[in-house]
């Protein structure tokens, strides 16, 4: 039913995804929106718990693009998410 593969994301780095493959059975309407409602709990119970730790990571990988011309303080924005 799931099939584990397991491949290396980056070129020198230690970190490694798993990928599944899943063959999703034939489910009832009932069934597939309250699995649906479940995941999406889930998810949002996920998100609030871990907000912090997911803003600063993606922070982190942000790119910096400098454009000429144009000053930005980064730090004006440091605490404001949006």
């Amino acid at each position: 039913m799931a099939k584990k593969k397991f491949t290396r994301t980056l070129r020198g780095t230690s970190h490694s995804t798993v990928k599944l493959e899943i063959e999703f059975p034939a489910l009832s309407d009932e069934a597939a929106a309250a699995v649906a409602d479940v995941l999406a709990q889930l998810y949002h119970r996920f998100e609030a718990a871990h907000y912090a730790q997911i803003l600063g990571y993606h922070a982190d990988q942000a790119v910096d693009i400098s454009v000429p011309g144009v000053e930005y303080n980064r730090s004006q924005t440091e605490n404001d998410p949006f």
